[in-house]
Parts: C-alpha cells; sequence; structure tokens
C-alpha cells in the first residue's frame, strides 16, 4: 500500500540487526499512568532518547478515551482475608501477588509494558506497551499508514510532539511501540516487525519473546529513573495505578517515581518483588502496606 508521506523510508538505514473503597474516591482521582523509560547501569543499555520526559525521567502513556478493552481481568485465589494472583511478566517470569481482598487489584485490570532496542543503535531504547483502548485507541490518530512484516502495522500518533506508531497483534492482545519524530527508519521498523513475537498464556497473559537484532529488558534493568525489564501496571485508568515487577536482589536506588499527577507515588520491594502505586494518599498507602508478591520457579 502506498505510504503516508510522513512514513520515514531512508535506503541508507541500517538493515542490521481490577474494587476500590468507594466510587467517589475512584472518581475523585486523577492520574496518568507513566511509561517509565529506563535504562540500566548496565552499560550494554543504550541511553534513552528524549521524548518529553517529566523531571522524574518517566512519559505519560495516552489513555483511553472509553472504557478499557485491552486489559486482562485475572481470577484471583482467596485465601482468608486475601486474594492472591498467580501472574506471569512479558518476559515469562512468574509470581504470586498477595493482597487484601478489599484492594480488589484483579479488577482494575492488567497490563504488560517491556522495554527493548535494537543491536548496535543506542539510541533507539523504545517502549513495549498496551494501550487500554486497544487498535481503536490507536485508530484515534488516523487511518493505518501501512502494513510492516510479522503482524504488525504502522500508525500515524493523535499526538503533534509523538512519532509513529508500530501496532503488534498478539491476539487478544495489542502491543505499542511509540517512535520518536524522525525515529526509526522504515527498515529498522521492519527489524522490530520480523523479530518480535507473542505468546499468550492459558491465563491470558502475553510473553514477548524477540530474536537478534531485537534486545528485550531483564528483571531488574533500570534505565534513567526507571525500569526497562518486565513490569505489570493495574489500573491507571483515570484512577490508581499500581506497578508490580521481577527485581532480583531489590536494588531500587536507580529507580524514581512513577508520576502520580495530583496525587502521590511510593514504592517498596521485598522478597525480590518491586511494587509503586501512584493516586490518592491513602489508597497508594494500603497498597505499599498490602500488596506482596514472591517469585515462583
Amino acid at each position: 500500500m502506498a505510504g503516508d508521506p510522513n512514513d520515514v523510508i531512508e535506503s541508507k538505514g541500517p538493515a542490521g540487526p481490577r474494587r476500590w473503597v468507594g466510587i467517589a474516591v475512584l472518581a475523585a482521582l486523577v492520574v496518568v499512568p507513566v511509561v517509565s523509560l529506563l535504562a540500566s547501569r548496565d552499560p550494554g543499555l543504550p541511553p534513552v532518547p528524549d521524548t518529553g520526559a517529566t523531571t522524574s525521567g518517566a512519559v505519560s502513556a495516552p489513555v483511553a478515551a472509553s472504557a478499557p478493552t485491552n486489559v486482562l481481568h485475572p481470577k484471583p485465589r482467596r485465601k482468608g482475608g486475601k486474594e492472591i494472583l498467580d501472574v506471569v511478566f512479558p518476559d515469562g517470569t512468574k509470581a504470586e501477588i498477595g493482597y487484601p481482598a478489599e484492594l480488589g487489584l484483579a479488577e482494575l485490570g492488567v497490563r504488560p509494558a517491556l522495554g527493548g532496542w535494537l543491536d548496535g543503535y543506542f539510541s533507539l531504547y523504545r517502549e513495549l506497551t498496551v494501550p487500554p483502548g486497544g487498535r481503536d485507541e490507536i485508530a484515534q490518530g488516523g487511518p493505518m499508514i501501512r502494513e510492516l512484516a510479522g503482524q504488525s502495522t504502522l500508525w500515524q500518533s493523535a499526538s503533534p510532539t509523538e512519532g509513529q506508531i508500530m501496532l503488534f497483534d498478539f491476539t487478544p492482545w495489542y502491543v505499542t511501540l511509540r517512535d520518536q519524530r524522525n525515529g526509526m527508519t522504515f527498515e529498522q521498523r521492519q527489524l522490530w516487525a520480523k523479530n518480535l513475537r507473542g505468546e499468550v498464556t492459558k491465563d491470558g497473559y502475553l510473553v514477548l519473546k524477540a530474536s537478534s537484532p531485537v534486545r528485550l529488558g531483564k528483571s531488574g534493568q533500570i534505565f534513567r529513573g526507571g525500569l526497562a525489564g518486565p513490569r505489570l501496571w493495574f489500573g491507571g485508568f483515570g484512577g490508581p495505578l499500581v506497578v508490580v515487577a521481577p527485581m532480583p536482589g531489590c536494588d531500587t536506588a536507580g529507580i524514581g517515581p512513577i508520576e502520580a499527577g495530583q496525587g502521590v507515588s511510593e514504592s517498596v520491594c521485598k522478597n525480590g518483588i518491586y511494587v509503586a502505586a501512584s493516586g490518592e494518599r491513602d489508597i497508594v498507602e494500603r497498597v505499599i502496606a498490602g500488596v506482596r508478591g514472591k517469585p515462583v520457579r
């Protein structure tokens, strides 16, 4: 199909490589979910390009205008007054996440997120995130520009400050890679399109895998104040946001707060599982005090 005039095609580009207490409380919360663009102290991780980062180094993620559809509502197990979720992170890592039943974490809905880049191109760190509104949310920016390799397509962003958007169809999940303006070349996008794969577990979690030259962040990797590795986002659709991630050794010194809008942001790490929350102080404090996880081998 014919490309949009803004489609970047450069022949010279490299060819390589879930119940919160009180509906009124929810309505009062204004929290923008955040994609923390992170990169590690590991010298093998490339630097994050400037994409309009806040002072905390976090970048605001778009919020769907209607009820979220591109989310998973997992079924928890109950034990006494607690609920337990058997989660799978987007790298395939597993964990048990327990919390007081009144927090209703599962009802918030969960989405995966993971960072990645192309080998050898240090400015090309990008975030793989899940738009709550799925394909319909992305289509708000206009019609599809073109089909790419594999299960991916290219779309225009609804934001004039963003570059184009790669949309991966890993049914039932839609995953985005949001580029910068004057970002990747056509050939580099094709590398992502050809080498990123998605598999869905029997419980509905999305696991992402990649072939060279695409590299995906590993558990605990930190990049410029945030997590480059796998994590799960609970909620965030105009309400509280809870982020859970595997963090071996709980070395969280380099992680900044997730953006809280008019609310607060706090975090804790125990047993190798990092938990962060943003929103109204009372809810955040209850999450930090009550949500705990443990890795499952």
